[in-house]
């Protein structure tokens, strides 16, 4: 088989995967382009150890639905019900309920979770 059948041939089983594990779920592809959620400002969320140097603080946006996101690298695909907000000046929004543009990213320090940052309320 060619390179490139055998290219083809691994994003098609790809798909597949991604489709029977989300069963209907919109999958963000992680990257630079800004995504458009909304939810209710939550928080603030602790996680992690300040002995092992992992603690970390931050509001979230609690997810009106589920949403699926993959970097195909180190956080890989997951499905989140909120998302940190790695932004200061979050604590004026906690209990609203909002519409953001932000850019999801994987904060592989942190447990390889996903968080959002460049939040612009809509």
């Amino acid at each position: 088989m060619s390179k490139f059948c055998n290219t083809l041939l691994a994003g098609v089983l790809l798909a597949i995967s991604l489709a029977g594990h989300c069963a209907g779920q919109v999958v963000h592809v992680v990257g630079d382009a800004p995504v458009t959620l909304s939810g209710t400002v939550i928080g603030p969320l602790h996680s992690g150890s300040k002995a092992e140097g992992t603690f970390f603080q931050a509001y979230h946006l609690k997810l009106d639905r589920p949403a699926s996101f993959d970097d195909g690298a180190a956080c890989g695909g997951q499905r989140v019900s909120s998302l940190a907000l790695s932004q200061p000046d979050m604590a004026r929004l906690k209990g609203r309920a909002v519409r953001v543009k932000a850019r999801v990213f994987c904060q592989e320090d942190r447990g390889g979770t996903y968080r959002l940052a460049d939040v612009e309320l809509r």
